[in-house]
């Protein structure tokens, strides 16, 4: 039997807001709850999100994605570099992942030790608190936004290369509210866009018609009282769509995930393209014909996202179920006949997977190891200049 504690496993803010709706039913139900930043917890019932995990330490574990269109370049098969098969439970969060993972799991790395778990977006179960009140109104007032104006929110993926600029800019050439919500980032791990945020603050801060959100921000609270969201490949545009919002991808703001830096990834289906030369006129076209494209918004979420407020209480089922010791209520989705992954892709596979165990989880728990790790960084970063 397993005891009522659950360990949820978060690298930042954004993760944690994934958790949230999770934690707080837990609580309802006589759970004790713990977050934690430290990867390498051990835990009764251990939850985790990110890309690197180590469920080992888990007596029993649960896997959910923290980006709704996670590894998107990689797609459908995410779990060659992000295996499941070391966890007992998986959660999807929507027929496009279904889709993906039907696509994979015959694959032994993409299948779960008890099954994987069509649940929904729990992250977006606050939607249906969003809209029980009255929030807009009340959101408004507290930042002094015009309610006769439509409200266009900027939420990048990353903020680099005066994104923010170019957006604030193109919108200042309509009469719309401007908000901006940047990401959450950890400064520790990301200095350089934690950097880049501070100095389009400055740059903004104070602007008629400007309005800068904290990070910490749940993104579904500024999607909630916006008309459209502007991006370039981040899982907000999908939240957006989700809520019912138009979302628009500008094709030529840069990724800066690799070397060179990259363009976005805009092929979604359930958004718009174009390029910020062309943003100004992008956004007014879609405002002036706003009731086409909010139909489009919404016709997708019907069809994509279930269980929008009930994902939470769903996945506690689930949990409840397996402390229990009784079989799952729910269906798990049914993977296709087991076959043999190409002998030289799984050996490259786990050779990667062993090279990040060896810094991440061994190399933080020995002293020796990770000093030598830390000299074998430093060497190659000269030889290479």
């Amino acid at each position: 039997m397993l005891k009522k504690e659950i360990t949820f496993i978060y690298s930042d803010t954004a993760e944690k807001n994934c958790y949230q709706p999770i934690a707080q039913e837990a609580e309802k139900r006589g759970y004790h709850v713990k977050f934690t930043d430290n990867k390498l917890e051990k835990c009764e019932i251990g939850f985790y999100c990110q890309h690197v995990n180590f469920p080992q330490y888990s007596k029993f574990s649960l896997i959910m994605l923290h980006d709704i269109i996670q590894q998107y370049s990689n797609w459908p098969d995410i779990w060659y570099n992000e295996p499941w098969d070391r966890y007992d439970i998986g959660i999807l969060p929507s027929d496009q992942w279904v889709k993906n993972w039907n696509q994979c799991s015959q694959l032994y790395y993409a299948r779960p030790r008890r099954g994987m778990y069509l649940m929904g977006w729990p992250k977006a179960d606050v939607i249906a608190q969003l809209q029980a009140r009255i929030y807009r109104e009340d959101f408004y007032k507290q930042y002094g936004l015009d309610m006769q104006k439509k409200t266009v929110l900027y939420a990048p993926a990353w903020e680099n290369d005066g994104k923010q600029d170019d957006f604030v800019r193109a919108m200042q050439k309509l009469d719309v509210n401007i908000v901006i919500k940047q990401a959450d980032w950890n400064g520790a791990l990301y200095p350089q866009q934690v950097e880049n945020i501070q100095q389009m603050r400055q740059l903004h801060q104070g602007l008629p018609g400007v309005t800068i959100l904290p990070p910490a921000t749940n993104i579904f609270e500024a999607i909630a009282v916006s008309d459209l969201l502007v991006s370039e490949e981040s899982s907000t545009m999908c939240e957006a769509v989700m809520m019912g919002v138009p979302a628009v991808s500008v094709s030529d703001w840069l990724i800066p995930d690799t070397t060179p830096s990259r363009f976005p990834k805009c092929d979604y289906t359930f958004v718009e393209t174009t390029r910020k030369a062309q943003l100004t006129d992008t956004v007014r076209e879609i405002l002036e014909n706003y009731g086409v494209y909010r139909q489009k918004a919404q016709d997708f979420s019907r069809e994509n996202f279930a269980n929008i407020g009930k994902t939470a209480s769903m996945i506690m089922d689930l949990i409840d179920d397996c402390v229990a010791g009784r079989p799952i209520r729910q269906a798990a989705l049914t993977p296709k006949p087991n076959e043999p992954v190409p002998a030289d892709r799984d050996r490259a596979r786990k050779l990667r997977l062993f090279k990040i165990a060896l810094v991440q989880n061994y190399g933080e728990k020995n002293a020796v190891l990770r000093g030598l790790v830390s000299f074998a960084r430093k060497a190659k970063h000269s030889i290479l200049g």
